[in-house]
């Protein structure tokens, strides 16, 4: 088993390990653990490299971040662009697609403003 370290920019301090497919094969769990840990794992067969087993990619952001944001918004319009202001108020227009957004914005119009 070789241990070697990377020197790309994206993977700063990661420890790349390299090992046979019949190592991998019987450490699997051990394996999976260590790219879940952020290392990666470069698995041989005759001392050629076969596959690359690495840490799981960074989660993208999503539109649960924006409902966050828009949730806990206590501010007024004031300093947003019309065309932003005119896409907000789309979303409360109907559609059967996104229920999810629909309740939220039922939810938004009967609380309260303080």
């Amino acid at each position: 088993m070789t241990v070697t370290l990377e020197h790309s920019p994206e993977v700063v301090n990661q420890v790349t390990e390299t090992m046979t497919a019949t190592a991998a094969s019987r450490q699997f769990a051990s394996v999976l653990e260590r790219a879940k840990a952020g290392q990666t794992i470069v698995v041989t067969k005759n001392g050629q490299p076969m596959a690359q087993i690495t840490p799981p990619p960074e989660p993208k952001p999503n539109g649960a971040a924006l409902i966050a944001f828009l949730e806990s918004w206590e501010g007024d319009s004031e300093g947003f662009s019309p065309d932003f202001m005119e896409w907000l108020d789309s979303l409360a227009e109907p559609n059967e697609r996104d229920e999810e957004r629909m309740a939220w914005l039922d939810n938004l119009h009967s609380t309260p403003a303080s």
